[in-house]
């Protein structure tokens, strides 16, 4: 993903995701089965999709609901498969992130999305390999981008997120992040400064060495009072509650652990100047 706007956004960004999802390509390609959320997580809600049933029905342990929302008005062009989505927030603004797979070439896909967009334009570069596109749905923002990959495309849509049902999902996911959590050993302290940022994500890589594919992963970022070398500091010191290294990585500032049916990342973020605490929670699937 390209950095986006807003600082999650900018969380979402890892490369690791990119390489990931490149497993999951050239695996399906060679003719083996990629799991996929819908397998595990049926997807209903009752009646025809739309943004009201979805935000009122929400059930955030059914993995597809960002993909449905983004493709209401956001058709994919020849989707293979998913390889991510996510509902992010930074205080009232909201965002749909969707990133799938496709074999169709580039030239048809930005045809497709300039015939859907409301005033479509291309930013820098746009040719065989690069998509570029922004424009419009229903007043809503759109960025659509693409990954470099030789075996497939990667196609990335952000979707602002506005309206009555943007305000309802997000207070969902805001009283859904799993607080109890927390309690971990020394973990809840870095949740103890102030927060109006954070993403639901789901990834459907079963490879993925730091995330469960097709549950839900919390994430906010939190203040931090002091400098970013303070904060990496304060993560390395983990190490010494956490010291099992099958269940914890931690070096150079940031930790991976797993304790008490969680997985928990914690990274420094520094935006503007201002150093905050990226903190990711995710119950571990019993099966």
């Amino acid at each position: 993903m390209r950095p986006g706007k807003s600082t999650i956004l900018t969380l979402l960004a890892a490369a690791g995701i990119v390489i990931a999802a490149l497993l999951i390509v050239i695996l399906y390609r060679a003719g083996f089965a990629v799991p996929r959320a819908g397998k595990s997580f049926a997807f209903t809600f009752p009646g025809k999709p739309s943004e009201k049933r979805i935000a009122r029905n929400l059930d955030l342990a059914d993995s597809r609901w960002p993909e449905t929302l983004v493709e209401l008005d956001i058709p994919s062009c020849q989707k293979d498969f998913a390889v991510y989505s996510a509902f992010s927030y930074a205080g009232e603004r909201c965002n749909l992130t969707l990133v799938y797979a496709t074999r169709t070439k580039l030239d048809e896909i930005r045809s497709h999305y300039q015939e859907i967009l409301e005033s479509p334009t291309v930013s820098g570069r746009n040719d065989a390999g690069v998509l570029n596109l922004k424009g419009f749905v229903r007043e809503r923002a759109v960025e659509i981008t693409n990954y470099f990959s030789e075996v497939t495309n990667l196609i990335q849509v952000n979707v602002e997120m506005t309206g009555e049902y943007a305000g309802l999902i997000r207070q969902k996911i805001i009283g859904a992040f799993p607080d109890g959590a927390l309690a971990a050993p020394g973990i809840g302290g870095f949740a103890s400064g102030e927060s109006g940022e954070g993403y639901v994500m789901y990834d459907f890589n079963p490879y993925a060495p730091d995330v469960y594919a097709g549950a839900p992963l919390f994430s906010r970022a939190y203040s931090f009072g002091g400098t970013a070398e303070e904060l990496k500091e304060k993560i390395n010191a983990l190490a010494e509650q956490y010291t099992d290294p099958k269940s914890a990585g931690i070096s150079g500032g940031s930790a991976v652990i797993k304790h008490g049916g969680y997985l928990y990342q914690i990274k420094p973020l520094e935006n503007e100047g201002e150093v905050k605490v990226a903190l990711a929670v995710q119950a571990i699937p019993e099966n």
